[in-house]
């Protein structure tokens, strides 16, 4: 094989390694949002209360509470309950224009039982430059 043919071919070859690897490299919104979503519910077992407040966007409403009302009930039933395993798994994942909204399960082991619970949970973008995915709001899928 003579370089004028080997020469395209390395060069289809380096370009498609490059595609891969950047592929690769880059992680996709679902993910940071899957990540946050994790980390709450690492945050709640480690009792990480500004931790927690990190991960929640200053908009933040559940269930008619803004975030500072949102951890301290959630303080309150870490308190009663004492869980000893808590795991937030989101996913069906929509994505739109800095916004997202998912399905979800908030699993746990509170006082010797298992719990799963159903949530849907609603993402958005911070304005500030960074563009860091927080969790702006959820409920109790019934």
């Amino acid at each position: 094989m003579n370089w004028t043919v080997r020469s395209p071919l390395l060069g289809l070859l380096v370009i498609a390694s490059l595609v891969f690897g950047i592929e690769r490299l880059i992680v996709t919104a679902s993910e940071r949002i899957e990540r946050v979503a994790k980390d709450c519910g690492a945050a709640i077992q480690a009792q990480d209360w500004e931790r927690l407040e990190g991960l929640l966007h200053e908009d933040f409403e559940y269930e008619g509470r803004d975030r500072a009302a949102t951890i301290a009930h959630v303080r309150s039933l870490v308190r009663k309950y004492k869980p000893t395993e808590i795991v937030i798994s989101v996913h069906e994942v929509e994505v739109d224009d800095g916004k997202a909204k998912s399905q979800g399960v908030v699993k746990g082991s509170a006082m010797g039982r298992p719990a799963r619970v159903p949530v849907q949970a609603w993402f958005r973008e911070t304005d500030d430059g960074w563009k860091l995915w927080k969790v702006q709001g959820g409920s109790y899928v019934k």
